[in-house]
């Protein structure tokens, strides 16, 4: 039996992740046993507004500024949180003064999203794809929640999103620089649409007795007693550490009596705050219950004034962080300096909302404002199935067979890529049908064309599915990855552009060679398709005649002619804006060439049309 039980634990336990996360920012489980950072810190912060953290839990601030602190922290804090809210009222996202108060390295961590933004660039990235969307909520500041400290540069504060709509709330970490003037690092912590604590809870209970951790013996917690001298380590710490100390060592009646009589916390994993300090008690030993012993709350930061405390934190079990435990906790203490008011907010997961959330809006504002879009997501879908999942639309087995057959001849073609080994005589080259190998080398000189349209994708334009995948991506699977880009793509809004404003890849690609190089490609892989292997494959009626028995059981070669008259239909759905950032009208002369005239239009197009300037004073 016991066997069978050390069997399960591992599994167990990382569900537990899962079921801890929607509770785990709950004030029972907060550690200081290790803080990872000095303790003794600043206590000469003024006092902050006397409002209630309950009562006026998200004042609506309006226009009224900030209450005046001398602190540099608090000025810059209102001039941030003005001009994010200069972008929410008129809707004409002028991201790059918000992007001011960034450094160059500034690391922007929002809890709804997998991808952290390590660079000013990642975050302009992010801004400019939300302002997009229409995905930009003003942003109300819980005046009473705001903490700072000068002395570490470092401030946090609780909000809500005010979008008419919903109105999440959410908290804020922010380090700023030696100067005060930029933001270095920011987490951003949403609290979580659904209010999952108490299903969570009796889940991972049930996790904890079957890992048979809950039922252990206290070692673990004595271990934890043992560890510190309570008394000497807990005379620097704030009343929240003091708070955490006591959770860790599962003191249930010490962790208590650090709040008032009347206190209030509100759980954002739950459905309601927890008011007065039996309801309190209660939560506690509930959750101290489902707790695993050999799980710990470990303080990350930490910033605090004299009646407010602000903490980022995670867990652990047995000093092993646990996936999607990370969170933001804020206090207020009273004039005896107990806690009085808490609000915690804990990330998202194991799926994270941001992404989608944020794809979605996107698209749904994309479809009202251009119906159009519709055409290459319905493309798609139905590519998609008919050419990988389909039985009887098209030949040969569908791709979740993965015959040997398909895969050798996928081979083979990448070996003779843009023939080159069959016109050298390689000893390595594979003996194909030439018309197959002239379909597939058109196709893919056709799809390296797309490159010439990189200036689509840049610092101030992203797009929902970069640019620069998409066209890689078609190297391999063609219009799988060009219909995507089509349907997500952003539409260019800015006339002019200078080579300074593109990347690299894009600048390289700007040059008519890319549209002369491809078109010679294309041209060549034509004439093997009437004249190559003539030994092997004889005379063109012979050739033809072997290379339609060929489709007639060939999978991949059919797909290949579905995606020629795909590229064909949306070769032109680029060139438009292509003629908008070169300051030329969509009516000129080679425009309906170049969106017309398959294949070699486009090659036109790309080797005649004019250059971007090499620089702004150029234009």
């Amino acid at each position: 039996m016991t066997n069978k039980i050390r069997s399960v634990a591992p599994l167990v336990l990382a569900a537990s992740c899962c079921c801890v996360q929607p509770f785990v920012s709950a004030f029972t489980t907060r550690p200081a046993t290790t803080i990872r950072q000095p303790l003794s810190r600043p206590r000469d912060e003024p006092v902050l507004s006397a409002a209630s953290f309950l009562d006026q839990l998200f004042p609506a601030l309006n226009a009224k500024p900030f209450v005046t602190r001398n602190s540099q922290s608090s000025r810059f804090l209102q001039d941030f949180v003005a001009r994010w809210n200069d972008n929410a009222a008129t809707q004409t996202f002028n991201i790059d003064q918000l992007l001011d108060f960034f450094t160059d390295d500034a690391v922007w961590n929002d809890y709804s999203y997998h991808q952290v933004c390590r660079s000013k660039l990642d975050v302009a990235r992010r801004f400019r794809l939300q302002s997009e969307a229409n995905v930009w909520p003003r942003l109300v500041v819980d005046e009473a929640s705001i903490v700072i400290d000068d002395a570490t540069r470092k401030l946090a504060f609780s909000f809500r999103h005010d979008d008419n709509q919903q109105q999440l709330r959410g908290c804020a970490f922010m380090t700023l620089n030696e100067e005060m003037t930029r933001i270095e690092t920011v987490d951003w912590v949403m609290e979580g649409s659904s209010k999952g604590g108490e299903a969570s809870l009796r889940t991972l209970a049930l996790a904890s007795n079957v890992i048979g951790l809950s039922k252990s013996s206290n070692k673990s917690s004595e271990q934890n007693v043992n560890a510190v001298d309570v008394n000497m380590k807990t005379a620097a710490l704030t009343p929240p550490e003091i708070y955490f100390e006591a959770w860790n060592r599962r003191d249930m009646e010490a962790a208590i009596n650090l709040f008032s009589d009347d206190a209030v916390y509100d759980d954002t994993a739950f459905e309601a705050p927890f008011r007065g300090k039996e309801k309190l008690r209660n939560h506690l030993l509930l959750v101290a219950k489902a707790f695993p012993s050999s799980f710990a709350f470990i303080v990350d930061d930490l910033v605090s004034s004299k009646r407010s405390v602000a903490v980022k934190w995670h867990v652990e079990n047995n000093g092993q962080e646990l996936p999607f435990t990370q969170g933001c906790s804020i206090y207020k203490l009273d004039k005896s300096n107990k806690i009085e008011n808490g609000i915690d907010f804990v990330t998202p997961g194991p799926v994270k909302p941001g992404g989608i959330s944020l794809f979605i809006d996107s698209m749904k504002r994309k479809i009202q404002t251009e119906p159009v879009r519709l055409l290459p997501i319905a493309t798609w879908i139905a590519y998609m199935y008919i050419v990988f999942f389909s039985d009887g639309i098209l030949p040969g087995a569908n791709a979740l067979v993965l015959e040997q057959r398909t895969w050798e001849e996928v081979i083979n073609l990448s070996l003779n890529f843009f023939l080159v080994a069959p016109l050298l005589h390689l000893p390595f080259s594979p003996v194909v049908h030439p018309m197959l190998e002239g379909v597939f080398n058109l196709l893919l000189a056709w799809a390296a064309m797309f490159a010439g349209f990189l200036s689509d994708d840049r610092r101030d334009k992203p797009n929902l599915f970069p640019m620069l995948p998409a066209v890689a991506g078609m190297q391999l699977l063609t219009s799988a990855f060009l219909l995507p880009y089509l349907a997500t793509r952003s539409t260019e809004t800015r006339a002019e552009l200078s080579k300074d404003d593109v990347g690299t890849v894009a600048r390289v690609c700007e040059s008519p060679l890319l549209g002369v190089s491809m078109g010679l490609v294309g041209t060549g892989s034509i004439a093997w398709f009437v004249f190559g292997r003539m030994a092997d494959f004889g005379v063109m009626s012979e050739r033809w005649s072997t290379f339609l028995d060929l489709m007639s059981i060939d999978r991949v070669g059919s797909s290949f002619i579905v995606d020629l008259i795909i590229f064909g239909l949306f070769q032109g759905w680029l060139v438009n804006d292509d003629l908008i950032r070169r300051g030329m009208s969509r009516s000129a002369p080679f425009a309906g060439v170049a969106k017309y005239v398959p294949f070699f239009g486009l090659a036109a197009y790309l080797a005649l049309r004019p250059s971007l300037p090499s620089n702004s004073a150029d234009k």
